[in-house]
């Protein structure tokens, strides 16, 4: 989650050391699509271990019936470009803007029918709200996340809502190690042959703030060069859908244009979100066609604070509004975060709705008045 803890001196600190760093950054080797690693299959687990139940979890009132998996087939997602500086972000051939929510409830010590009887609930008010797209993050700042899965996808295609299914990348792995790395490329492999003919599923979410988090800066050309090493598997498993990198605001963008641009092919799948949590967003919004990246911005968090001028519920409307005024090049953003009852502390401060999925405030309310105007938000809910 972007600057809640870090302070600035720190970032820029890392930014010198990353500029530092160029020359081996640059000259990490290619990978070539026609030869990407083969996974190691064997010893891979099919699921997860869910934890047996625990006291205090709040569930929807009555469990849900269980959903069968869709046959329908995989959705197909990507951004095509028909102009000069126009995206367009296209889900089974039709352009849609990006409504999204961080979602982080904690779900998984419960049955699948009560988690199910959540998920009914949830989605059936982001729904309502023209919400099309949550995000995850399977662990994250040290704290577990819930892991989506079928039951995940089912609902939320139950409600027209896309699934940016994460995969993690922990800040302070050894890149360098081959086991370590192998490791990773198998379970992507599996989660990958798992989910990508799910119809809800949009994107994967390779990655999260590694950079910001503290990925040691000796670390760095290992890390990258494995990192294109492992979407350029994912993407020869799965050329549906796109890979998308999330990161903080634009601070290490401009060397990871500069490695992309020397790192061939164009991977134009590969995306990029920025998470922010300032009013820099402006600022960022309005030169994002000068980096130089040939590619368009998703916001994938945003959050205002309680003193901007108007309040909470002013300020992540207006970061709402900069987001969409931008449509040529940015495909929109996603609010963080959906509950107080998340994992990390700091979500009792960004969460919109309570433990049961009530409005803490205006704020989900301003939101999605704005949201229900765009093209295609209102939509038939269950």
């Amino acid at each position: 989650m972007n600057l809640r803890g870090l302070r600035l001196p720190a970032l820029v600190v890392a930014l010198i050391i990353i500029d530092l760093l160029g020359a081996a950054w640059f000259t990490w080797s290619r990978v070539a699509s026609t030869d990407l690693p083969r996974p190691v299959t064997q010893n891979v687990p099919d699921q997860q271990t869910r934890t047996p139940s625990r006291d205090g979890q709040t569930a929807a009132s009555q469990p849900a019936a269980m959903l069968p998996s869709p046959n329908s087939g995989p959705s197909r997602v990507l951004v095509d470009k028909p102009e000069e500086s126009v995206f367009r972000y296209l889900v089974n051939g039709e352009p849609q803007v990006f409504i999204g929510m961080g979602y982080n409830p904690i779900y998984r010590y419960l049955s699948d029918e009560e988690r199910a009887a959540n998920y009914d609930r949830d989605f059936r008010i982001l729904c309502r709200a023209g919400v099309n797209h949550i995000t995850g993050w399977d662990a994250d700042k040290g704290y577990e996340q819930d892991k989506f899965d079928e039951v995940t996808l089912n609902y939320a295609y139950k409600y027209g809502i896309g699934v940016v299914m994460p995969f993690m990348l922990p800040w302070d792995g050894n890149y360098q190690d081959e086991a370590f790395r192998q490791d990773l490329l198998n379970q992507a492999a599996a989660k990958v042959a798992r989910f990508k003919d799910h119809p809800a599923l949009r994107m994967w979410g390779v990655g999260n703030e590694v950079v910001l988090d503290g990925l040691p800066p000796e670390m760095m050309p290992a890390f990258g060069r494995f990192y294109l090493e492992l979407v350029d598997l994912m993407h020869s498993l799965d050329p549906n859908h796109p890979v998308i990198y999330r990161e903080s605001e634009d601070f290490f963008v401009p060397v990871i244009v500069r490695f992309l641009q020397r790192t061939p092919p164009e991977r134009q799948w590969l995306l990029y979100g920025m998470n922010i949590y300032t009013m820099e967003l402006e600022r960022i919004l309005d030169t994002w066609p000068y980096y130089g990246f040939d590619r368009p911005l998703f916001v994938t968090e945003f959050g205002a604070e309680e003193f901007w001028p108007g309040g909470r519920a002013m300020g992540y409307l207006d970061m709402w509004r900069m987001i969409r005024s931008h449509p040529d090049y940015v495909m929109g953003g996603a609010p963080y975060v959906w509950t107080t009852e998340g994992p990390e502390p700091v979500d009792q401060k960004w969460g919109l709705m309570d433990g049961n999925s009530r409005p803490v405030d205006d704020t989900f309310k301003q939101l999605r008045a704005d949201w229900l105007k765009e093209k295609g938000a209102r939509r038939a809910c269950p």
